[in-house]
């Protein structure tokens, strides 16, 4: 019994993810560029849920922040949107083609510091969209 219960706690333990962002180290310095393959995206923005829903707060703000960044630098993001859970969870897909890479970075930059206070919100950069169909 004994043993039976710190075999569980450990595997809880090793099961729970500290890290926020997971960056693939890429030959173009992390940056997103049309050459890249069209199943690779900048950026992919994950609201997921523990069993009571996303962070629809942070979701609403995040939107709205890519609404004024392509109006205040005249800009297009392309995304694609897609859900895949039963409480909500969506994936934000962001290519940032066609944006210079000081855009890129502080496009980024800005999506780190939207979502830095969730703990419903990943960030995986120059990655696949997980549950694009």
């Amino acid at each position: 019994m004994k043993y039976t219960f710190l075999f569980l706690a450990l595997s809880m333990l090793f099961a729970c993810s500290s890290s926020k962002v997971q960056t693939d180290n890429s030959t173009n310095g992390g940056q997103y560029s049309e050459s890249d393959s069209d199943n690779v995206y900048a950026l992919r923005v994950s609201f997921f849920s523990i069993g009571s829903g996303i962070d629809r707060k942070t979701r609403q703000e995040y939107e709205q922040f890519i609404k004024e960044f392509e109006q205040k630098n005249k800009v297009s993001i392309l995304l694609d949107i897609t859900t895949w859970g039963k409480e909500g969870e969506i994936d934000f897909c962001i290519k940032l083609t066609g944006l210079s890479i000081e855009l890129q970075q502080q496009f980024i930059q800005s999506t780190k510091d939207k979502t830095k206070d969730s703990k419903l919100v990943r960030l995986y950069e120059n990655t696949e969209c997980k549950y694009k169909k």
